[in-house]
């Protein structure tokens, strides 16, 4: 009986490559906190085994502030994946929910460290579904 071994996915770690916060007036922590969570995917040209998340997460409240985050994950598989519908789960909904625990903890951190602008925020467990925009190469773009 020959036995087939799962491909593992891999996480190398998140980066955090932008961050940009806008402070109009301070917040009550009474106001809607809107949350938006985009991620996309990137597959390099020369790694058939590693793709990353790029995660842009939006918290915005009017009138109050507006923090905007860029993050990108790094993942990879130990052996080539053939079953095109277990390499979408682990890309559409694996990796980001493995992701997803760094930025929100980046955010409470960040947030707790702006003094009395803002309250320390905790953004909600998010649920991903779905297929994931990919991201181009750039001489793609051209």
């Amino acid at each position: 009986m020959e036995v087939k071994t799962q491909p593992k996915l891999r996480f190398q770690g998140v980066s955090f490559t932008n961050v940009h916060f806008d402070a109009f007036s301070l917040y009550d922590g009474k106001k809607t906190i809107n949350v938006s969570t985009v991620p996309k995917v990137f597959y390099p040209k020369n790694d058939e085994l590693m793709f990353r998340i790029i995660m842009e997460v939006r918290l915005t409240c009017e009138g109050s502030f507006n923090l905007i985050l860029n993050a990108v994950g790094e993942f990879y598989f130990d052996h080539g994946v053939t079953d095109e519908k277990l390499k979408k789960s682990f890309v559409n909904v694996n990796a980001p929910a493995i992701m997803f625990p760094y930025v929100r903890s980046f955010v409470s951190t960040l947030t707790s460290n702006l003094g009395g602008v803002l309250t320390s925020l905790v953004i909600p467990t998010q649920f991903f579904h779905g297929e994931l925009e990919e991201v181009a190469h750039k001489e793609e773009e051209k």
